[in-house]
């Protein structure tokens, strides 16, 4: 099967060479030799639309060209790209910019459209059955965790602290009383001291007042926060080291130091809602607290 990366690459390829043309699922899934039921569910876990969403406002965006520097006529702007009638190329452009194209093509003056351009390719990121894609950012409020505290040499990197988790979580997290949602898991690293981090697999809870034996208590300040999702098709308990290495070396070396911020403090934490997780299907968030350079 081809890498993930690659599909994506060839699927959106197929769909900017066929901007005038018809554009069905199954053409894609031809094209890509891919089930369309895999390459549907690959997209829109990356993008968040779907990719007949996706290939409807990329022909509408590219439409706008038409417009504005031809004398062509609506219904033939309407047929180029494929629409069947010119009604139906006027109510999807009115829904996709809130104006009809007779408006964007007699006021240009006071023209201001959010368009869909074609995905960048070089961000995402992926490897075997897994991918990412930009970052979308988030402010949370203060919030608290408790989980048990391991000290992990720099070496010995993500494996042990995977290990960790799936213990915490199967073993452990039931014994915390005040948890918010026990689906939920947070896996807390502090890199604050030299040489080590500290991992803390843990639970949201309300408060910090019952903590168990053996357990410790966080209690993270208000932050805003660049996010970057992970989808791996796989169980979450099949996340591995390499998985997470890849993501926050996307994180360190290819946006953080290119983005306008910096680290705002010396932890991060993943997110897993394993209510969202199959036997073939998993999301892993990263969170970076950042402050603007």
């Amino acid at each position: 099967m081809k890498d993930l990366k690659e599909a994506i690459v060839s699927t959106i390829d197929y769909i900017e060479k066929n901007l005038y043309n018809k554009i069905s699922l199954d053409d894609i899934s031809k094209h890509t030799g891919i089930s369309k039921y895999y390459l549907h569910r690959i997209f829109k876990s990356l993008t968040g639309e779907s990719i007949i969403e996706y290939v409807q406002s990329r022909k509408l965006t590219a439409s706008i060209s038409e417009l504005l520097n031809t004398n062509m006529r609506i219904i033939d702007i309407a047929l180029d790209y494929g629409f069947d009638y010119e009604q139906s190329y006027i109510r999807a452009f009115k829904k996709a910019f809130g104006c009809t194209p007779l408006k964007v093509r007699s006021d240009q003056t006071s023209l201001s459209l959010v368009i869909k351009e074609k995905i960048n390719t070089n961000d995402i990121l992926s490897l075997g059955n897994s991918i990412t894609y930009n970052p979308h950012f988030v402010f949370r409020q203060k919030f608290n965790l408790i989980g048990i505290k391991h000290k992990i040499l720099s070496k010995s990197g993500d494996k042990t602290a995977n290990a960790y988790g799936r213990d915490f979580f199967y073993n452990y997290k039931d014994k915390i009383s005040s948890t918010i949602n026990p689906q939920v898991y947070f896996g807390y690293t502090d890199w604050s001291s030299n040489g080590f981090i500290y991992y803390i697999p843990s639970v949201q809870v309300h408060d910090l007042t019952n903590i168990p034996e053996g357990m410790t208590g966080i209690s993270i300040p208000a932050h805003k926060y660049v996010v970057f999702r992970f989808v791996g098709f796989f169980r979450p308990d099949d996340i591995n080291g390499r998985h997470v290495g890849r993501l926050l070396v996307q994180l360190y070396s290819k946006w953080i130091f290119k983005s306008g911020y910096n680290f705002a403090d010396t932890f991060r934490f993943e997110y897993i809602d394993t209510s969202m997780s199959k036997d073939n299907y998993c999301e892993l968030y990263v969170y970076q607290p950042i402050v603007e350079c």
